[in-house]
């Protein structure tokens, strides 16, 4: 076991709020960043991208899905590595390296020609983004704060994390306003500001530990990455967190489909997509007090509850106030299932190698995610409609709440050697 590390208390109460404030801040940047190669920031350029290489039909949307599929997979290998690399190496390096990496590869990907090079630029996007540049975010944050701290840190994270979010959708959905403007002029504009953003590292101490939140003892003890596969909560929460990803990812990228199959046009898609992001920054906060009060198992069960309902309303649609009540319920269930999978690793597990284990449990969930589109692309092919799918995920993740009722949580950290 790895002994916990003493820290004088030297630092005004003032500078150690600042300390704790940049890190979230840079942390919540940092995932801001990973959009381009998240479900939903592809999944708003889908269509124009879709009509620019003839791909609108119903075959090339499936074929579309198959190669997002494989970007999506292969670009998941890219969670290992860098867990391994933030746990051994300066933070603000590893950050500004993968901002500008991923800046470089999506300016590359709005020249994409053909179905080649989109591949090549998904793929490296996938990895850069999804997977690589969560990784960091999230233990930028999670390695800084102890147990009792995390949850709420991670909805303070959440919280600035929103209104990056929010203008990054409602920017783009602007942008796509003007008759002049292609999904490339976007795309690049993006790659752009990634580059920009990778100055933002500099704000970090050049520390790996938590030694800005100016805390007494800074916990460095916990579990290895092999004592964490062992316990049967490593899995629930890592594949029922991975699957509710696949149902989100689907739901992401086709939303706009979803919405004209319920008789719903593209406004009404923007506002729901805004609505969803402003609910889960609530339900996030609300969820990052929970955790230190209720069971985390309990908690993640009443997210796939709330998730089950919401897909199940879906399929009922008629009204515009339908289409809002199921972005509340996606809202509170996103939020909540984030904020979990933000907290879980370093609540359950400790600091000792929190990289490699959020790594791990990061590459699961790209691995699910790229399931979504080609499940809910396929699925529409064969029953001409979104709602054989949304029927089905609506029971099985009734089924996993169940599973994650009755799932025992690890001992805690003092016990593990």
């Amino acid at each position: 076991m790895i002994a916990a590390t003493l820290i004088p208390e030297s630092k005004p109460l003032l500078r150690d709020w600042y300390s704790d404030f940049i890190v979230v801040l840079v942390g919540a940047i940092a995932m801001a960043a990973t959009y381009p190669g998240r479900t939903h920031g592809l999944g708003m350029v889908t269509e124009p991208l879709l009509r620019d290489l003839q791909l609108s039909t119903a075959d090339g949307r499936v074929l579309f899905a198959t190669i997002n599929f494989w970007a999506t997979i292969i670009g998941s290998v890219f969670c290992v590595p860098i867990g391994w690399l933030f746990d051994r190496y300066d933070r603000r390096w590893v950050l500004a390296a993968n901002l500008l990496l991923l800046g470089a590869v999506v300016i590359g990907m709005s020249w994409a020609s053909s179905l080649w090079t989109l591949a090549i630029a998904i793929t490296l996007t996938r990895g850069l983004g999804q997977s690589a540049l969560s990784v960091v975010s999230i233990t930028i944050v999670a390695k800084s704060f102890s147990a009792q701290r995390l949850g709420m840190a991670m909805a303070w994270y959440s919280v600035l994390l929103a209104p990056l979010n929010l203008a990054l959708i409602k920017g783009v959905g602007w942008a796509f306003t003007w008759d002049d403007i292609s999904w490339r002029t976007v795309w690049a504009g993006i790659g752009f500001s990634l580059v920009a953003l990778s100055a933002c590292g500099l704000l970090l101490r050049s520390n790996n530990s938590s030694e800005e939140s100016g805390q007494t003892i800074v916990d460095r003890t916990g579990f290895t990455l092999g004592q964490a596969l062992r316990t049967p909560a490593f899995w629930t929460f890592s594949l029922t967190i991975s699957v509710w990803g696949m149902i989100y990812s689907g739901v992401a990228l086709f939303n706009e489909d979803i919405f004209s199959e319920r008789g719903f046009d593209r406004n009404l898609y923007f506002n729901v997509l805004s609505e969803i992001t402003v609910i889960a920054v609530c339900a996030k906060f609300f969820f990052g007090w929970l955790v230190n009060h209720v069971p985390l198992n309990q908690l993640l069960a009443v997210c796939l509850v709330v998730t089950s309902l919401s897909l199940f309303g879906m399929t009922q649609a008629t009204q515009v106030w339908h289409a809002y009540a199921y972005g509340v319920g996606l809202g509170i269930a996103s939020g909540a299932v984030a904020l979990l999978f933000f907290a879980t690793w370093g609540k359950l597990y400790g600091n000792r190698e929190l990289g490699r284990i959020q790594g791990f449990a990061q590459m699961l969930t790209v691995f699910a995610s790229a399931a979504g589109p080609l499940l809910f692309s396929a699925s529409k092919r064969a029953t001409t409609s979104y709602t054989f799918i949304f029927l089905l995920l609506a029971a099985m993740t009734v089924a996993m709440a169940i599973v994650a009722v009755f799932t025992p949580m690890p001992k805690p950290l003092a016990q593990v050697t």
